[in-house]
């Protein structure tokens, strides 16, 4: 089941945003002329790790009850509809607690890391775990689920 792109579902909340859609919107056919490859800035090192204030200020994004915020906070092309519940069951949510000792890259510009909701959905897990991408000068959100 997703928020952000399409709904929230029953007793569980998770993330499911459009990752491939993010991809592609990084490295488009505009990167290439004329058939011939033309040389794409490594982004290995291009993006701090996530660090305590942006920690914060992700986690108040997501949980703010906010369309406009959630959209700031979510790697979700513009004009992307979201389920129209996402804003206020994320804010039920209460807050997020990122564990940025956990913060893992998986690659330059994508990153794992766990973290705790004050208030987790009946059923589920404070614990969740949450990929992110770099996406200008920040981490957004591409996906969050409760820990199995």
């Amino acid at each position: 089941m997703a928020f952000g792109a399409k709904g929230l579902a029953g007793g569980g909340v998770v993330v499911v945003a459009a990752a491939a859609v993010v991809g592609w919107g990084l490295l488009r056919d505009d990167h290439v002329t004329a058939g011939k490859p033309v040389a794409v800035p490594s982004v290995a090192a291009s993006a701090a790790p996530l660090d305590s204030a942006h920690a914060t200020a992700l986690s108040k994004q997501l949980t703010s009850g906010d369309e406009a915020q959630l959209r700031r906070a979510l790697a979700v092309p513009p004009g992307q509809a979201l389920e129209p519940a996402a804003a206020g069951q994320l804010a039920s949510l209460g807050s997020i607690t990122f564990d940025l000792g956990s913060f893992r890259y998986l690659d330059g510009r994508t990153a794992r890391v766990r973290g705790r909701v004050a208030t987790p959905p009946a059923g589920t897990d404070a614990e969740w775990t949450f990929t992110l991408a770099h996406l200008g000068p920040q981490w957004m959100l591409v996906d969050g689920r409760p820990a199995a």
